[in-house]
């Protein structure tokens, strides 16, 4: 029996603009071969990691199971190959996944590699600080010190603020001197910072201090040119939003709430009406 999706490919192949040769099809390779192969992270919690028993869990994990349940029809045909941060997306060019979903922010040097669905998610610059720090605003940080990551983007937002920025090579390093009382906040993508409040020993005194900003869109990275594909996925996307998964999803991982998210669900919830 044909799913919904596929009968939305096979649609596609005939009236998308741009459809891709027949050699794109990923999810053609996915349903005949009966799973959906699906690249993830482990090394990345809440997001994506390998839980106390072994397992792959996390936010991320369970998108790629509700993409299963609706275009393989059941979660139980899915696959979960690993990928490192580095190098997530050579996953797709090496055949070793069929679309990868591992906090990848849709940037215009990303495009130039792989196709993005509409996103799913985002992330930008936040800042972890002492719960009471005296920080309201990213102006606030004005001849304070903060530490940050040596080669981080956040480098050139931080010159406007005039904060005194202490670097260190690698994140454990930044955040020890956070905890030591090196500086008064680690600016870091917030992703990350979320991540690490989900520990209790951080949560007890450290706080995202700030509004997040240089917000970039996490979204699924497909082959190059496979339109057809991108299309049965946008709409389950669309379902993830508007019926609230997402916002659950935050919920479930211990997330802060997301301006992003909640957008997202308002807008496509407001959409049916704009169109009667």
């Amino acid at each position: 029996m044909r799913t919904a999706a596929s009968a939305a490919l096979g649609l596609c192949a005939l009236v998308c603009p741009g459809a891709p040769p027949a050699q794109a099809g990923a999810f053609e390779d996915a349903q005949a071969r009966g799973r959906l192969v699906v690249g993830v992270r482990a090394d990345y919690p809440p997001f994506a990691f390998i839980d106390s028993e072994g397992r792959n869990a996390g936010f991320e994990i369970d998108i790629a199971k509700f993409l299963a349940l609706r275009l393989m029809g059941s979660e139980n045909r899915l696959k979960l190959a690993p990928v490192v941060g580095a190098r997530r997306v050579e996953a797709l060019a090496e055949k070793r996944a069929d679309l990868v979903i591992a906090s990848l922010a849709a940037t215009e040097d990303r495009r130039a590699q792989v196709l993005f669905t509409e996103p799913y998610y985002a992330s930008g610059i936040g800042l972890l600080a002492r719960k009471d720090a005296p920080l309201r605003a990213w102006s606030d940080l004005r001849r304070r010190r903060v530490c940050g990551i040596e080669g981080a983007r956040h480098d050139e937002l931080l010159a406007p603020f005039g904060a005194e920025v202490l670097r260190f090579p690698a994140a454990p390093a930044a955040f020890k001197a956070l905890r030591d009382g090196q500086c008064e906040g680690l600016v870091y993508d917030d992703s990350a910072l979320a991540a690490r409040l989900t520990e209790a020993e951080w949560s007890a005194e450290f706080r995202l201090a700030l509004p997040a900003i240089q917000v970039i869109p996490w979204a699924i990275a497909l082959n190059k040119g496979d339109e057809a594909f991108r299309a049965v996925i946008d709409p389950v996307i669309a379902e993830m939003e508007q019926s609230g998964f997402i916002v659950a999803l935050e919920a479930k991982w211990r997330l802060p709430p997301s301006p992003f998210a909640q957008e997202r669900m308002a807008r496509l919830r407001r959409a049916p009406a704009q169109n009667r």
